[in-house]
């Protein structure tokens, strides 16, 4: 087992948002949270958010130093007013 540290930045009118990791909630304080996963497995990044079209969601998830996971820019689509996504990971 290996702990990843995630970072999540939302853009100025999010109003809400979630993460987990497969069926696993990540527990977020400001932001950020932790997680403990299994090495050698590949692992599944899921995030919503809510907000207004345009609005978006930055994700970085670290194993100490090195960045296991990252999702750049998810934005909120034309629209909607929701946005999410996944991301296949391997530790």
């Amino acid at each position: 087992m290996a702990r990843v540290d995630f970072e999540v930045k939302p853009s100025s009118g999010v109003q809400a948002f979630w993460i987990a990791v497969g069926t696993n909630d990540v527990t977020l304080q400001n932001g950020k949270g932790s997680i403990d996963l299994q090495v050698g497995k590949k692992h599944t990044l899921v995030w919503w958010f809510l907000g207004d079209e345009g609005d978006s969601l930055s994700i970085t998830g670290k194993q100490g130093q090195r960045t296991v996971v990252e999702v750049k820019q998810s934005k909120i689509p034309p629209g909607e007013t929701e946005g999410a996504g996944t991301k296949k990971f391997e530790l």
